[in-house]
């Protein structure tokens, strides 16, 4: 996955993300509030949360329209938006996606964009309705509001809507590591260094060490130049050297 570029900053004039088509911009949603807050020049659809997350939502994947969680509805009505859009909901915060809450004044809820993720902390960005056009917050805690001074016990987490446009590496799993370092080694083994390549000829010759037995894929035997030594293949090319009688 290409480095996630987290938007920490409000975004630059003219964004056609945070820009309604009236505006030469690709945003649906309406207008900024401009009776509590203070619409932005260049950026008509701020400050509202619902319209500041779907344009970001947006632009995280470059889509040169605004294609997801478009249709009309408040924050609180997100989940069933991005559920009947396919998208995937996640109890847990993901980077790119959109975390939603019910309640709040009106009930009509909020929404914001996961910018950074660190163990159980997030960075989120996202627009006041009633307040600033542009803001980040530190949140944490059970509902993800601790950290933002406005959201108290009124607002209730419903999920987080997982961006398509971000993959988020998976650990590999034990078995995953065990087949690719099988196959790692099975090629490194494979490539001798050329510079023994005739002591190699030299010890098969003279029956100290053979490889493997013939197989299909090798039918003159595998010698695995470069395979680790077990002590008891030692112990085999040892007994090949040493004379019947020395023991």
């Amino acid at each position: 996955m290409p480095e996630y570029k987290p938007r920490l900053v409000i975004p630059e004039y003219g964004n056609p993300y945070y820009n309604t088509k009236s505006n030469g911009g690709f945003n649906p949603c309406a207008l900024g509030n401009n009776s509590h807050g203070q619409r932005q020049n260049g950026l008509n659809i701020l400050p509202n949360c619902v319209g500041y997350v779907v344009g970001r939502f947006n632009e995280v994947g470059q889509y040169g329209a605004c294609k997801w969680l478009v249709a009309r509805g408040n924050a609180c009505d997100f989940i069933r938006i991005g559920q009947q859009q396919g998208l995937q909901i996640s109890d847990a915060p993901t980077l790119g996606g959109c975390l939603v809450w019910a309640g709040g004044p009106g009930g009509y809820g909020h929404v914001a964009i996961v910018e950074r993720i660190q163990g159980n902390k997030i960075e989120t960005s996202e627009s006041e309705y009633y307040g600033k056009a542009f803001t980040t917050y530190k949140r944490t805690g059970r509902n993800w509001s601790e950290g933002c001074y406005w959201m108290r016990s009124s607002y209730k987490y419903l999920g987080c809507i997982v961006n398509p446009a971000v993959k988020e590496d998976k650990p590999v799993t034990y078995e995953e590591f065990c087949k690719y370092m099988d196959k790692w080694l099975a090629d490194r083994a494979e490539q001798p260094a050329l510079f023994a390549q005739a002591a190699i000829e030299r010890v098969k010759a003279a029956g100290i060490m053979g490889g493997d037995p013939p197989t299909k894929k090798h039918p003159e035997g595998n010698f695995r130049p470069r395979s680790f030594v077990t002590r008891e293949e030692m112990a085999q090319t040892f007994s090949n050297i040493l004379p019947d009688n020395s023991i």
